[in-house]
C-alpha cells in the first residue's frame, strides 16, 4: 500500500506545465523524496490552458 504525501512547489522551484499525450494540461513537479532503488519521482496535477499560458509567459520573463 502507498501513503499519500503532500508538498508545495512553485515555478521558481522547478514546477512545469506540460501537455500530456491525451491533450490535457498538467503541472509536473519533482517530488522531494525518492522511490525504490533511489529513482526520482514526479507528481502530476491537472490544470487548464490558462496555467500553460502563464507558465510560458513566466519562461519568457526568465529568459530576458
Amino acid at each position: 500500500m502507498t501513503t499519500k504525501m503532500k508538498f508545495e512547489t512553485s515555478f521558481d522551484e522547478g514546477l512545469q506545465v506540460v501537455v500530456l499525450k491525451n491533450g490535457r494540461y498538467a503541472y509536473r513537479a519533482k517530488c522531494p523524496w525518492q522511490g525504490k532503488s533511489g529513482k526520482d519521482l514526479h507528481a502530476f496535477k491537472f490544470c487548464g490552458k490558462n496555467q500553460l499560458e502563464m507558465y510560458n509567459a513566466f519562461l519568457e520573463r526568465e529568459e530576458s
